[in-house]
Protein backbone atom coordinates (compact mmCIF):
# COMPACT_ATOMS: atom_id res chain seq x y z
CA UNK A 1 0.00 0.00 0.00
CA UNK A 2 2.84 2.41 -0.94
CA UNK A 3 1.67 5.52 -2.84
CA UNK A 4 4.05 6.84 -5.12
CA UNK A 5 5.82 10.23 -5.03
CA UNK A 6 3.44 11.45 -7.74
CA UNK A 7 0.54 10.44 -5.98
CA UNK A 8 1.41 12.01 -2.82
CA UNK A 9 2.47 15.34 -4.92
CA UNK A 10 -1.20 14.70 -6.52
CA UNK A 11 -2.44 15.00 -3.20
CA UNK A 12 -0.45 17.91 -1.55
CA UNK A 13 -0.87 20.33 -4.63
CA UNK A 14 -4.62 19.10 -3.95
CA UNK A 15 -4.44 20.04 -1.02
CA UNK A 16 -2.88 23.50 -1.32
CA UNK A 17 -5.74 24.28 -4.08
CA UNK A 18 -8.02 23.09 -1.61
CA UNK A 19 -7.09 25.41 1.55
CA UNK A 20 -6.97 28.50 -0.55
CA UNK A 21 -10.24 27.87 -1.84
CA UNK A 22 -10.92 27.61 1.87
CA UNK A 23 -9.00 30.79 2.32
CA UNK A 24 -10.49 32.51 -0.21
CA UNK A 25 -14.08 31.79 1.16
CA UNK A 26 -13.08 32.58 4.36
CA UNK A 27 -11.79 35.71 3.34
CA UNK A 28 -14.78 36.27 0.91
CA UNK A 29 -17.39 35.99 3.97
CA UNK A 30 -15.16 37.90 6.65
CA UNK A 31 -15.16 41.09 3.58
CA UNK A 32 -18.91 40.83 3.77
CA UNK A 33 -19.28 41.18 7.10
CA UNK A 34 -16.99 44.02 7.97
CA UNK A 35 -18.91 45.55 4.76
CA UNK A 36 -22.05 44.56 6.37
CA UNK A 37 -21.21 45.71 9.70
CA UNK A 38 -19.60 49.18 8.86
CA UNK A 39 -23.32 49.91 6.90
CA UNK A 40 -25.17 48.56 9.94
CA UNK A 41 -22.81 51.34 12.24
CA UNK A 42 -22.88 54.07 9.59
CA UNK A 43 -26.99 53.46 9.52
CA UNK A 44 -26.90 53.78 13.26
CA UNK A 45 -24.74 56.98 13.22
CA UNK A 46 -27.35 58.31 11.40
CA UNK A 47 -29.99 57.51 12.89
CA UNK A 48 -28.40 58.87 16.08
CA UNK A 49 -27.52 61.91 14.41
CA UNK A 50 -31.35 63.13 13.41
CA UNK A 51 -32.60 62.69 16.90
CA UNK A 52 -31.18 65.77 18.45
CA UNK A 53 -32.41 67.63 14.91
CA UNK A 54 -35.97 66.11 15.55
CA UNK A 55 -35.86 67.22 19.17
CA UNK A 56 -35.29 70.30 18.49
CA UNK A 57 -37.52 70.84 15.28
CA UNK A 58 -40.40 69.76 17.76
CA UNK A 59 -39.47 71.74 20.18
CA UNK A 60 -39.69 75.01 18.36
CA UNK A 61 -42.54 73.45 16.58
CA UNK A 62 -44.08 72.94 20.00
CA UNK A 63 -43.47 76.45 21.11
CA UNK A 64 -45.14 77.96 18.02
CA UNK A 65 -48.01 76.18 18.97
CA UNK A 66 -48.26 77.41 22.28
CA UNK A 67 -47.48 81.21 20.91
CA UNK A 68 -50.93 80.08 18.34
CA UNK A 69 -53.03 78.67 21.08
CA UNK A 70 -52.04 82.03 23.20
CA UNK A 71 -53.34 84.08 20.40
CA UNK A 72 -56.50 83.14 20.18
CA UNK A 73 -58.12 84.78 23.50
CA UNK A 74 -55.67 87.29 22.78
CA UNK A 75 -56.55 88.25 19.53
CA UNK A 76 -52.74 89.25 18.57
CA UNK A 77 -49.49 86.57 18.31
CA UNK A 78 -47.14 89.64 19.39
CA UNK A 79 -48.63 89.42 23.39
CA UNK A 80 -48.71 85.68 23.00
CA UNK A 81 -44.73 85.72 21.65
CA UNK A 82 -43.82 87.96 24.11
CA UNK A 83 -45.68 85.87 27.03
CA UNK A 84 -43.99 82.64 25.71
CA UNK A 85 -40.33 84.21 25.40
CA UNK A 86 -40.41 86.00 28.79
CA UNK A 87 -38.97 82.63 30.65
CA UNK A 88 -36.31 81.90 27.85
CA UNK A 89 -35.98 85.85 28.03
CA UNK A 90 -35.23 85.86 32.01
CA UNK A 91 -33.45 82.42 32.00
CA UNK A 92 -30.63 84.41 29.21
CA UNK A 93 -30.27 87.45 31.70
CA UNK A 94 -30.37 85.02 34.53
CA UNK A 95 -27.65 83.59 33.01
CA UNK A 96 -25.47 86.56 31.57
CA UNK A 97 -25.52 87.92 35.11
CA UNK A 98 -24.28 84.50 36.59
CA UNK A 99 -21.20 84.87 33.79
CA UNK A 100 -20.83 88.48 34.06
CA UNK A 101 -20.17 87.37 37.82
CA UNK A 102 -18.08 84.94 37.23
CA UNK A 103 -15.62 86.71 34.59
CA UNK A 104 -15.14 89.66 36.99
CA UNK A 105 -11.56 91.07 37.49
CA UNK A 106 -11.63 90.44 41.20
CA UNK A 107 -12.53 86.72 40.38
CA UNK A 108 -8.64 87.21 38.52
CA UNK A 109 -6.84 86.91 41.63
CA UNK A 110 -5.54 84.01 42.89
CA UNK A 111 -7.03 84.43 46.18
CA UNK A 112 -5.88 80.88 47.44
CA UNK A 113 -2.42 82.05 46.07
CA UNK A 114 -2.51 85.11 48.60
CA UNK A 115 -3.68 83.03 51.63
CA UNK A 116 -1.25 80.07 51.38
CA UNK A 117 1.12 83.44 51.07
CA UNK A 118 -0.38 84.45 54.43
CA UNK A 119 0.06 81.03 55.87
CA UNK A 120 3.26 80.97 55.27
CA UNK A 121 4.70 84.23 55.95
CA UNK A 122 3.23 83.58 59.88
CA UNK A 123 4.82 80.14 59.65
CA UNK A 124 7.90 81.94 59.07
CA UNK A 125 6.90 84.52 61.73
CA UNK A 126 6.67 82.02 63.94
CA UNK A 127 9.65 79.97 63.37
CA UNK A 128 12.13 82.86 63.52
CA UNK A 129 10.57 84.16 67.02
Amino acid sequence: MRQSPDGTLALLVAALREGAAHVEAVLTLARIEVDGNIRTLASLIAIVGTIPVLLIVTFFLGLDGVVKLLALPLGSEAPAALIVAAPFLAMALWLGWLGARRMALSNLEPWRTWRQVKRDARAVARTEA
